[in-house]
């Protein structure tokens, strides 16, 4: 009889990433650990990278008009187009617990070959009965971002490089 017995697995720590954030006309003055998205993670262990995206808007001077941006750690395989769950915080001041209110759902996207996400929030749609489907998250819409807002986005995803 053959048995295997794997040896231990390797850790595979966190990397601390700043992914891009954009949108059309949007300007801010963070830089190094104050740029909006600097506590954000990902491991990546062989072809799977796990990603936390935390976005911190405190010194966004203008949220545009544009849809909101990010970017993944690293390609995502070729040809795939995947989709992660996210939210937004958008006024953590007036309401100290995100699990009342004051949150909007996202699903999150990219396009085959871009490590680009496309951010979008869930709505109900105007015919009956009310399909859910994607709005573009922009600095206005569904509702005012300000500086006390926050994004969350997570997820894990499969990648050609090693």
């Amino acid at each position: 009889m053959n048995t295997l017995t794997p040896g231990p697995i390797p850790p595979h720590p966190p990397i601390r990433y700043s992914p891009t954030l954009s949108a059309t006309g949007m300007t801010f003055t963070g830089t190094n650990s104050t740029y909006p998205t600097y506590d954000s993670w990902y491991v990546k262990q062989g072809y799977i990278i796990t990603f936390w995206i935390n976005v911190n808007l405190t010194t966004v001077t203008n949220f545009g008009t544009g849809q909101l941006q990010l970017q993944l750690p690293y390609p995502p395989h070729t040809g795939t187009m995947n989709h992660f769950n996210g939210w937004v915080w958008y006024d953590p001041i007036n309401q100290s617990n995100p699990d009342l209110s004051n949150h909007i759902i996202l699903n999150v996207d990219h396009m085959p070959g871009s490590q680009t996400l496309d951010l979008h929030w869930l709505g109900g749609d105007t015919p009956t009965p009310k399909p859910v489907r994607e709005f573009i998250l922009t600095g206005s819409s569904p509702y005012q971002l300000t500086t006390n807002s926050k994004i969350y986005i997570n997820g894990t995803y499969f990648t050609d490089r090693l």
